[in-house]
């Protein structure tokens, strides 16, 4: 996602499949570029017993960080969650497990 002074835009929505990891994809839209208000989804390989994903995101020029846990009803295919406040910057974003023990993975799966 690079955003700007003037909004928000998203240059790469390429899917990647891990298939060793419970986050299959995840997906990032921004909703109010005024507001910063941008909502992640995280969807999950069939049969997965994570609790959920945790999204790490990093401003590129700043160094500004955030990180947003979202849980999950077992059985659920996907999650979403949105925040504001997203400051204007060219981030760099992850996706990462939630394990069934609710440890989060250290490797990205997407």
């Amino acid at each position: 996602i690079l955003m700007y002074e003037s909004g928000l835009e998203i240059v790469s929505t390429k899917p990647t499949n891990r298939s060793t990891f419970d986050v299959q994809r995840g997906d990032v839209v921004v909703q109010d570029s005024t507001t910063g208000l941008v909502c992640f989804t995280c969807i999950f390989v069939e049969g997965s017993q994570s609790l959920g994903c945790s999204i790490e995101y990093l401003c590129t020029r700043t160094e500004y960080d955030g990180q947003l846990n979202i849980t999950r009803p077992l059985g659920s295919q996907n999650v979403t969650k949105c925040i504001d406040g997203i400051y204007v910057c060219d981030y760099n974003i992850s996706f990462h497990d939630i394990e069934h023990d609710g440890v989060i993975s250290n490797q990205p799966a997407y």
